[in-house]
């Protein structure tokens, strides 16, 4: 099963091939957001591939169509259209390393 290392958290997640990383994180307890219930329409489960891009496919029109409006550079891609291969991701989520203000 491949695995994922989320840089701001501890450890590996184990994703079944197939899963996006959203359901993967959320089967493991890790929520990140999702505003529109993962319909690739808001962009709050952006997360960063630091290692293991290429092993990815290519973004859906979804994601695509939300990327190109966001300006996303490929790296970045939306959790919960981005479906595991199997091969190991290293990601960073990028509203776990944001600051949050008080």
């Amino acid at each position: 099963m491949p695995t994922i290392k989320i840089k701001e958290l501890e450890g590996d997640i184990e994703v079944p091939e197939g899963e996006t990383i959203l359901q993967g994180a959320m089967a493991h307890g890790i929520t990140f957001g999702f505003v529109c219930g993962g319909n690739a329409a808001c962009g709050t489960c952006l997360v960063k591939v630091l290692e293991g891009l290429e092993s990815l496919g290519k973004r859906n029109p979804k994601e695509d169509f939300l990327a190109k409006a966001m300006m996303l550079e490929p790296e970045f891609r939306l959790g919960c259209q981005t479906v595991v291969s199997n091969s190991p991701l290293v990601i960073s989520i990028v509203s776990l390393g944001r600051t949050q203000r008080t």
